[in-house]
């Protein structure tokens, strides 16, 4: 063995003699179990990113079917193409390809969908109201957020249905700054006690005021964007460079680009604004009752608006989806918790994969009007498919009664729920501490529980979906019923608003953007 001498011939030398080869034996045995349980542990790593990686796979439509929709897509632009009254918009298209028919629609060749989709970007970084990095969007990475827009509110006090009122925004969106599920906000009301000029701003300003998370926003109108956009460079001086905000925008369905839509995702891609431009192409109403023809009109509507976002500027940031649910054929409501909805937010999530485009989709929410069964339902059937489909930017978690209402209570529960599903499809983990081998063996060996081994301490908080106290995970005993689940939702709702904080704007900064306000 290299670097042990020949024994020596004493006999109490040749026993330290070998004791040190021993010794160095032991040494040299330890150190090749090191690098072997390391080379184990990283072969293990490599695994798991591999099967998260097959995570993200797509669900509906594999690459070759992927292209049938592709190609379905681009027949309906070359086609049928858009309506479109707007003038600027109109002459981008012609200038670079399009044509018009008979009827004055704008009719879009595939060559220039294809080279949209070369220009565009498929990650877009966003980063927090202080500047730093938060979500890198991404197809096949999943990030949650409510709603928007919402008329009505239980009112936490009464628990009553009524009109929502900017305290609504401000109390939800503190909230959803409280819980870790949540990695944007949008607005959750609508509120009327807000003139209407100054309705999407003054709520804009309460986000930015009660959350460091980024912001997604609605208008309806140019003026309301620009109004945001001054807003949110007060707050944010570096929007530009390091944006935190991200304009939705939803064209009119089927395949109709008005003048106000138009304004909007024009200013939003020369001003660097990342934007969502979705339409509601919902199977029954505004779109083909079959979800596949759904995708295909919504994604057409998409991919019309890539390209015009690009033609405008090349560093236009674009995330990719329309919002395809149906019509109910009994009560013409267009439904938040149909699993048909469910089904296209994976649909699109893998034409997201198929483009190399960020994509845009809906989980958590629900028909009921109330925190119950049904509601649970439909808003984790949502997140579940949401987190499987690697969908990017998945909102209206936490909506009730079909995007009219919502509950603080709910938002409490599908933060949970977030958290639940995101723990139920994890990757496995095979390495040697989760294997658990060693300690099958000496707890066997002792028939003894493994609830008193080191390793359950150690690792049951890792491994384990530790319940809320609101979940229960009582025994079964004779006694009074227990407090319903609403009720300590509740208490969890009172004891965020009673408690949490959230980081405060710089006084300079929250004067100057109170006072922007007042000019308006």
């Amino acid at each position: 063995m290299t670097g042990i001498r020949q024994a020596p011939s004493s006999p109490g030398t040749q026993t330290v003699w070998l004791q040190t080869v021993l010794a160095r034996v032991e040494l040299a045995r330890v150190e090749l179990a090191r690098v072997e349980l390391a080379r184990v542990e990283q072969r293990d790593r490599a695994a798991a990113f591999s099967r998260s990686q097959a995570m993200a796979r797509p669900i509906f439509f594999p690459e070759n079917e992927a292209a049938k929709v592709h190609h379905a897509t681009l027949t309906v632009l070359q086609t049928t193409g858009i309506q479109l009254d707007h003038d600027e918009a109109l002459e981008l298209y012609l200038q670079h390809g399009a044509t018009r028919d008979e009827f004055g629609r704008c009719l879009i060749p595939p060559a220039m969908v294809d080279e949209a989709l070369e220009k565009s970007s498929a990650k877009i970084q966003l980063y927090d109201r202080e500047g730093n990095k938060s979500l890198l969007l991404r197809n096949g990475r999943t990030f949650f957020g409510p709603g928007s827009d919402a008329l009505y509110n239980i009112d936490k006090s009464t628990h009553e249905i009524r009109r929502s009122c900017l305290a609504d925004v401000r109390e939800n969106v503190r909230i959803a700054d409280a819980l870790s599920g949540y990695n944007f906000v949008m607005s959750m009301a609508l509120p009327e006690d807000v003139p209407p000029d100054r309705l999407y701003v003054t709520t804009f300003a309460q986000m930015m005021a009660n959350t460091t998370k980024p912001v997604i926003f609605t208008s309806t109108c140019l003026e309301d964007v620009k109004q945001i956009h001054a807003a949110a460079s007060i707050v944010c001086p570096d929007l530009p460079r390091r944006p935190c905000i991200v304009a939705y925008l939803e064209p009119i369905s089927p395949l109709r680009f008005d003048r106000s839509i138009v304004d909007r995702l024009l200013y939003c891609a020369d001003n660097a604004i990342p934007v969502i431009f979705a339409a509601g192409a919902n199977c029954g109403s505004g779109a083909p009752i079959t979800p596949e023809g759904g995708v295909v009109q919504g994604g057409a509507e998409s991919l019309a608006g890539l390209v015009l976002a690009l033609l405008k500027n090349e560093n236009a940031r674009f995330i990719y989806g329309s919002n395809t649910s149906v019509m109910d054929m009994k009560t013409s409501i267009v439904s938040y918790g149909a699993p048909e909805w469910f089904r296209t937010v994976a649909m699109y999530a893998d034409m997201g994969k198929y483009y190399g485009l960020p994509s845009w989709g809906t989980a958590g929410c629900s028909d009921s009007f109330d925190v119950d069964a049904q509601a649970a339902m439909e808003a984790y059937e949502g997140i579940l498919m949401a987190i499987d489909a690697g969908t990017t930017v998945a909102h209206d978690v936490g909506y009730l009664a079909h995007g009219a209402l919502y509950d603080a209570r709910m938002l409490v529960l599908t933060d949970e729920m977030i958290k639940r599903a995101r723990h139920l499809l994890k990757p496995v983990d095979l390495s040697e501490r989760s294997l658990a081998t060693d300690v099958i063996d000496e707890i066997a060996r002792k028939n003894e529980l493994y609830l008193a081994h080191p390793h359950t301490a150690e690792v049951f908080r890792d491994v384990l979906w530790l319940a809320p106290a609101y979940i229960n995970r009582r025994n079964l005993v004779h006694e009074s019923a227990a407090r319903g689940l609403p009720e300590l939702l509740g208490d969890r709702v009172d004891g965020i608003l009673s408690t949490h904080e959230p980081t405060p704007l710089p006084p300079d900064t929250a004067a100057r953007l109170e006072s922007y306000l007042t000019t308006l």
